[in-house]
């Protein structure tokens, strides 16, 4: 038994030491273009050893929200978390007191919140309602909350699904995720035998997702490239990650799995 466990650690260290090894000869052959690269020395190294530890994304992302409000239209679900649902309220001018009658109504706060804009409702299992999840209503094919002109009416206190898209994990698995989720505005025109899509309720879509084509692409259109240029801003890793972990504690924490699963995912 001693003998197995001293051949499974002799193992292990030769592993690490081949490893160790790897990434050494890695920088050894990457010596001479490192030392003419003039990024901070620390990022070289980062640069070196990518395909071990960082993301695809390492040098940002170019997204700029264009506010067209599309992301509001999208056929899907938009759930509030407990303490969402308080921000939203004090943002509409409801009381702290979720248990004070309303002037107009003479009903709780939170029973008047729930009769305009709740469709649906999550509540824990002791009843404490404080801790419901709620599922924003609807309306004309929209988000209850996107106004006439097509702008978020409670920008300032949007959800965490909101405010954290399109730098969702589900759209960050892979630069293809990334690029299936770029749309063009409507008025620039789709060249053919290209992958370029226009916004749609059902698949979704961001215009403010630049992928920057036309770089190499001297056949694409004016429009387009004119439409990157006018948009274009770099979001930098740290960002990027931020969102993407402030997105996926707030889809973990949801409470019904089977909802987490099919129809709600971030």
């Amino acid at each position: 038994m001693l003998m197995a466990a001293h051949g499974i650690h002799c193992t292990m260290a030769t592993t690490t030491t081949m490893f160790l090894l790897a990434v050494a000869i890695l920088l050894t052959d990457r010596s001479h273009a490192l030392s003419l690269d003039k990024k901070p020395f620390l990022r070289r190294i980062r640069t070196a050893i990518a395909p071990f530890t960082l993301p695809w994304y390492e040098d940002g992302l170019n997204f700029s929200c264009t506010g067209c409000g599309k992301c509001c239209k999208v056929d899907g679900d938009v759930w509030l978390a407990p303490e969402e649902v308080n921000n939203i309220m004090v943002h509409l001018g409801y009381s702290n007191d979720i248990s004070e009658k309303t002037k107009d109504d003479n009903e709780s706060s939170i029973t008047n919140f729930r009769k305009k804009y709740i469709r649906a409702e999550v509540s824990p299992t002791d009843g404490d309602e404080s801790q419901s999840w709620m599922c924003l209503k609807r309306k004309e094919g929209a988000c209850i909350f996107l106004d006439q002109s097509g702008q978020c009416s409670i920008y300032a206190a949007r959800p965490v699904q909101c405010k954290t898209y399109p730098f969702w994990p589900s759209l960050l698995t892979d630069l293809e995720a990334w690029e299936e989720e770029s749309v063009l505005p409507d008025n620039i025109d789709i060249r053919e035998g290209t992958s370029d899509r226009y916004w749609s309720p059902d698949q979704g879509g961001c215009e403010g997702i630049i992928l920057r084509k036309s770089d190499d692409d001297s056949e694409a259109s004016v429009d387009v490239q004119d439409y990157e240029e006018s948009i274009g801003s770099i979001v930098d890793r740290k960002e990027i990650q931020l969102k993407m972990k402030e997105a996926a504690r707030h889809w973990k924490r949801f409470p019904v799995q089977e909802i987490r699963e099919s129809t709600w995912y971030l």
